[in-house]
């Protein structure tokens, strides 16, 4: 009897080494694959003149990815399926867990891409939103830094200024009027 198990578990055994030289090539292939990938979104990123956390958050994204489907295609190639949907698998649950445990950080990540590309929305603009005026000293993924008159620095996070109404205070029209009025005097 212990030699029918013995036998079978070599015959196993000898079935994954068989199909070792595939995964190998699997990995391989992916491997170039996801540095490839990588490499394109970091060129993409800086031609378009995105912001640098941004394209590399969007390259760690895709590298996470890529490795996780590349294992589970080496996995596959083994015959290992039950692997395989297991690592499958985790891509959605890290999706799922992004979305419902960190959505403030994704709606800051979000807003702070919307912000960026606004043309209304820059640094050095004087603006308002919410209880805090000021001059915008920076434009982050995540926050936005704004020196108010007294100098004191606001950190606010981008949800907050994307999701409420801001006012871009113009300070050229206001000027105009103090000459007036300095010439006057």
């Amino acid at each position: 009897m212990s030699d029918l198990w013995y036998s079978d578990a070599l015959t196993q055994v000898t079935g994954i080494l068989s199909k070792v030289p595939a995964a190998i090539l699997v990995l391989l292939v992916g491997g170039v694959v996801v540095r490839l990938a990588k490499s394109v979104i970091g060129r993409a990123a800086s031609v378009t003149r995105l912001d640098p956390t941004l394209g590399s958050l969007l390259q760690s994204v895709v590298t996470f990815a890529g490795w996780v489907l590349v294992l589970t295609a080496a996995t596959a190639s083994l015959g290992l399926q039950q692997v395989s949907l297991a690592l499958g698998g985790s891509i959605a649950l890290v999706a799922m867990s992004l979305s419902s445990s960190v959505s403030s950080v994704a709606q800051d990540l979000l807003a702070g891409v919307f912000l960026i590309g606004d043309r209304d929305f820059r640094v050095g603009y004087m603006v308002r939103t919410g209880a805090v005026e000021g001059i915008v000293e920076s434009v982050g993924i995540r926050k936005t830094k704004i020196r108010d008159g007294d100098g004191t620095l606001h950190t606010v996070p981008n949800r907050l200024i994307d999701n409420a109404t801001y006012v871009t205070v113009n300070t050229e029209m206001t000027q105009p009027e103090d000459e007036e009025s300095s010439q006057t005097a």
